[in-house]
């Protein structure tokens, strides 16, 4: 009954909302509904494995995408692991005697009086155990927070009980129970890898220890290790053919077996061993804190700072501790402590310590330990009575009852700070409310509430797609992608402030939401003036608080689409890359790039993939990196339709430095978080196996701050640039050193080709001496990147031979085309053309002899 009513009071509404973990995997099992698996391993949101997510379908197809069918589950689960922890020790009544494991020996072979009093003993404790943990705040705390890994601890139970029952009985049947729930648990939560090494461990002594009374020797020798091998057998086989297709994946993924562990270890953010050491020893404390003093800090697992146990209850885990050590010999002591001090240590080697997650395999053995300390107490206190009659003659039943009742009354102690701390005191912090996002609870009722399917509702991307949100209007409206929808006669638009003049929206009419490309300026123009007017409505929370504001729209936004300024033919694998809409020219002062990327599936997508986008240049040095899920949650790939969608997917590259003025290219892959591998480019033109380039973009020249001094002669090349002016320093120079040229360019046309400046040093003769040639500025500016009217100042070295004669000479300028060497033909102000495209440039330049 308590456990019950922790788990299932107000379950609908307590917290009100979901937080982004669950909604996460609320999210995966609609994808599973809507379009099909199977999916052994999630590599998203830090990879998470899939069973919670199976069993997490049926809830959503009867009572909807909501809290309530997630917790729902939970609160089961979480029922059934009270229920399974009392069966578990009181199913072992006839091989726990006295609270020490024996094999061989047992109350059916005592008098009826002990036998009868053990089992009133084993029911006792397997009550008190189950007690515990049913007003655990931390397994209240777990169960209602709606996290996945909660099916651990069920697991493990169930494991280590038919693990013992087979040890006591050597009953075939439950070793291999056993192993069929130990290959469950992989599908579960990456702590529950630990149970194999608690099991080996718990094992080991086994071959060195005395069996039965006969034994002589403490050394292992072959007709006692083959029983144990058998038994192993019987559990391991199974356990990996259970296993078997995770550790499948693992042995072809093998990044994602560690990616999440190695992420949060506290070596990953520390310098040096001593550093490692100390944090080591300040996580012992916060760990061991959790079950005394302080708990978690994280409002994700209830109250901040608010224990994992009762204070009063942890002297009591301590006796059990010290109990389990000191009966180390015994198989179900070892178990017990092992189960413990291997299940707490996650938390001690990794960030964020003490959390309760991570540690979350111990939950189940710290109500078993806080049990032993009580049975250790008890024990003691019966012994005491026995010892002092007179006590016993005065309160014949208080010295009998007292020992076990109090216990009782101690546990039941912590229910009234338990249900203060969950059900009063966190619900009513800011931080509770904002990570289990209230405002996508008002959101989603407002949106069902004016739900109609003549008028559209329009919602920023960014907003729907707050997982929770998402979860949320999942069923309501099924996800597609199109290049445009059917403008109706009005609209609708729900917005908090800080998205209103976002251009990504999300269409939501009838039963259907459609992922649209950017709005153009006028479209963004129509929603940003209606959220400021005077028809707008606030959207609050329970609590009053404004998260949006809904306004009416007198003309549809799907007028105003953006549509791919380029098309494109690129295909990677099932995806084919059909546009892009990107800025041909850089801003100097942004700091980010807005890219829109055009994508239709070829084939069904089970994989999620993310989209590498990069800016980089010539060389292919990255200055601006973009990666991303294409639209995140809201329609990642694995719900792309084949034949049906057109996606649009805007990512924002965020400069990494401030790139110089030039040329550069976007670098498009598509990349596969589970093998870590980018998918082959099967179509389209590149140099590169597995990227398609588009452009050229360019960060443009800065204006010239000063014009040469000499004047050009109003040349004309081809129909490229005019020559304005140029300037030669210095006129007279000693052989061995160098020129320097300034040319000023006034771009006519944007050239198709990249066209090569020469400028030729000539002697009198006009035989060409010393020579330089290069793309202007100093190849980082090529004309293809020119614009019309744009004026380019291009300075170039020109080094002289040493062994140059002293003299005077001339030089020419050109452009010409480099693979085909065709130079572009003159034209003069005065209608003279010149084919031979060189233009010699004056006054003479004056060589005088090496220094």
């Amino acid at each position: 009954m308590t456990a019950s009513f922790f788990r299932f009071y107000e379950l609908a509404s307590h917290p009100l909302g979901l937080f982004f973990d669950p909604a996460i995997n609320g999210l995966d099992a609609i994808r599973f509904m809507q379009r099909g698996g199977p999916v052994l391993f999630f590599p998203t949101n830090g990879g998470r494995e899939a069973l919670l997510v199976y069993l997490l379908i049926p809830f959503i197809w009867l009572f909807g995408p909501n809290p309530f069918a997630f917790r729902l589950q939970l609160a089961i689960i979480s029922l059934l692991n009270v229920v399974c922890l009392f069966a578990f020790i009181y199913d072992l009544r006839f091989t726990i005697y006295d609270l020490r494991f024996t094999r061989g020996e047992s109350p059916r072979s005592g008098a009826d009086d002990n036998s009868t009093k053990h089992s009133q003993f084993i029911i006792w404790f397997a009550a008190l155990a189950g007690l515990i943990l049913a007003v655990s705040p931390w397994h209240i705390a777990i169960s209602r927070g709606d996290q996945r890994p909660l099916t651990v601890p069920l697991l493990v139970v169930l494991v280590f009980w038919f693990f013992l029952k087979g040890w006591s009985s050597s009953q075939k049947r439950w070793f291999v129970l056993s192993g069929l729930f130990l290959g469950l648990s992989f599908h579960t939560y990456s702590a529950a890898r630990l149970l194999p090494l608690i099991l080996l461990l718990a094992w080991l002594p086994e071959l060195f220890l005395r069996t039965t009374p006969h034994a002589s020797r403490l050394t292992p020798h072959a007709s006692r290790l083959t029983p144990h091998a058998s038994r192993f057998m019987l559990l391991a086989v199974p356990a990996l053919l259970i296993a078997a297709p995770l550790l499948w994946y693992f042995a072809t993924h093998p990044a994602q077996f560690s990616a999440r562990a190695a992420s949060v270890m506290v070596w990953a953010y520390l310098d040096t061993p001593a550093a490692v050491l100390a944090e080591l020893g300040r996580n012992l404390l916060r760990v061991l804190g959790f079950f005394c003093c302080t708990g978690s800090p994280n409002a994700i697992f209830g109250l901040p700072g608010a224990p994992g146990l009762a204070p009063w209850l942890t002297p009591f885990l301590l006796l059990g501790l010290i109990s389990a050590f000191k009966n180390w010999r015994n198989f179900f002591y070892r178990l017990v402590a092992l189960w413990w001090l291997i299940g707490i240590f996650p938390s001690v080697i990794a960030i964020e310590a003490p959390h309760p997650l991570r540690m979350i395999v111990a939950l189940p053995a710290t109500a078993i330990l806080v049990a032993l300390g009580f049975a250790y107490v008890s024990r003691v206190t019966c012994h005491v009575s026995r010892l002092m009659p007179h006590t016993s003659h005065l309160t014949p039943h208080a010295s009998h009852l007292t020992p076990h009742a109090l216990p009782f009354l101690l546990v039941l102690a912590t229910i009234p700070f338990t249900f203060s701390a969950y059900f009063i005191e966190w619900p009513r912090l800011p931080v509770t409310q904002g990570i289990y996002d209230y405002g996508a609870v008002a959101i989603r009722d407002a949106v069902l509430t004016y739900a109609d399917p003549a008028r559209p509702i329009y919602l920023p991307l960014v907003r729907y797609n707050d997982q929770p949100l998402l979860f949320y209007l999942s069923d309501a409206f099924r996800r597609e992608a199109a290049l445009s929808a059917p403008p109706t006669g009005s609209a609708l638009v729900i917005s908090p402030e800080k998205n209103e003049r976002d251009s990504v929206w999300v269409r939501l009419q009838g039963q259907t939401a459609v992922i649209l490309p950017p709005l153009t300026v006028e479209g963004q123009r129509l929603i940003q003036t209606a959220l400021t007017g005077d028809s707008t409505q606030a959207i609050r929370t329970l609590r009053g608080e404004q998260v949006a504001r809904l306004a009416p729209l007198s003309t549809d936004p799907a007028r105003f689409l953006q549509q791919p300024t380029r098309s494109l033919t690129a295909t990677f694998g099932p995806a084919q890359l059909a546009g892009a809409t990107y800025p041909t020219t850089l801003d100097p002062t942004a700091e980010t790039l807005p890219v829109t990327l055009y994508w239709q599936a070829n084939s069904p997508m089970p994989d999620e993939f993310e989209v590498i986008l990069q800016l980089v240049d010539d060389n292919r040095r990255v200055w601006g990196d973009g990666t991303a899920r294409p639209n995140d949650w809201a329609y990642p790939t694995s719900f792309w339709r084949p034949g049906l969608d057109t996606v649009a997917a805007q990512q924002s590259i965020r400069l990494l430095d401030s790139p110089p003025p030039g040329r550069y290219w976007l670098a498009v892959a598509l990349f596969n978080p589970a093998s870590g591998q980018r998918l082959p480019l099967t179509e389209g033109q590149s140099d590169s196996p597995d990227t398609f380039f588009i452009g050229p973009l360019k960060m443009p020249l800065p204006a010239p701050a000063s014009l040469p001094s000499q004047q050009g002669q109003e040349a004309t090349f081809g129909e490229v640039a005019q020559l304005l002016a140029y300037t030669i320093e210095p006129l007279q120079v000693a052989a061995g050193e160098s020129l320097q040229v300034n040319l000023l360019w006034h771009a006519l046309t944007a050239p198709s080709l990249d066209y090569t400046i020469f400028i030729h040093l000539l002697d009198a003769e006009g035989k060409q001496v010393a020579g330089s040639d290069a793309q202007p500025v100093n190849n980082t500016y090529p004309t293809t990147i020119w614009t019309p009217s744009e004026r380019i100042l291009d300075s170039h070295l020109l080094p002289l031979p040493a062994a140059l004669s002293p003299g005077q000479y001339r030089l020419a300028v050109g452009l010409y085309h480099q693979p085909t060497g065709q130079r572009l033909p003159l034209t003069f102000s005065d209608g003279r053309k010149d084919t031979n495209g060189q233009l010699m440039l004056t006054p003479f330049v004056t060589i005088t002899a090496k220094h």
